[in-house]
């Protein structure tokens, strides 16, 4: 029998605390509420996959109405890597990440992905030193894109520049997706680290 999929509270925190705090709107905030996420009490230790799911419908359709859901979920991918990235273990993480380089911690992601959940698994096939495949057994979401998001974010705030991530082969749990990017230039690098920015590819909702 698989165990349950459980998403852990500090994942669910760098979403819905960290990074979208004051863009819940009071009605976005009873309607979290209602399907099982408080945020005026303590998190509870981990969230089913379902419960996540559905936190995250919620968030895309207050904070992005009227988006289309591909660039909401994007959206809500590149927030999540930026807030989780500032978490304890995230900064840990990042630390190591921005002296491995993109393609060093892309090759350590499932380390990552781990640490949020119980049931991430990740493969990787090398294309070249700027590029890859990366198969995720779950996409965390509704859409590919939230993945897609969170990974473009990480590679960029690793010293990735131009990032470009796409998502094939979603079966609507699991998908595979192409990464690639360029070296950052020196002074690139420095702006990445300085305002948070990898690049200016990034779809914005």
């Amino acid at each position: 029998m698989n165990p349950e999929k459980l998403v852990f509270a500090q994942t669910v925190e760098a979403l819905f605390v960290r990074a979208l705090e004051n863009r819940l709107t009071p009605a976005c905030r009873e309607h979290l509420k209602r399907a099982g996420l408080d945020l005026d009490k303590k998190l509870e230790r981990t969230y089913s996959l379902e419960q996540w799911r559905e936190f995250l419908r919620i968030a895309a359709g207050h904070v992005y109405g009227g988006v289309p859901a591909e660039a909401a979920y994007y959206s809500l991918g590149e927030r999540f890597m930026d807030a989780y990235f500032g978490t304890f273990f995230g900064r840990a993480l990042l630390g190591v990440g921005r002296l491995a380089g993109p393609r060093r911690m892309l090759l350590r992601a499932d380390l990552g992905f781990r640490a949020g959940n119980n049931f991430s698994e990740v493969k990787i096939v090398e294309r070249g030193a700027t590029s890859l495949e990366l198969w995720m057994n779950d996409v965390l979401a509704d859409q590919p894109t939230f993945a897609a998001g969170l990974l473009a974010r990480a590679v960029a705030l690793c010293g990735g520049w131009r990032v470009v991530a796409l998502p094939e082969e979603f079966d609507g749990t699991a998908a595979t997706f192409h990464l690639r990017w360029s070296e950052a230039p020196v002074e690139g690098a420095l702006s990445a680290t300085e305002d948070g920015s990898g690049g200016d590819a990034r779809p914005q909702a």
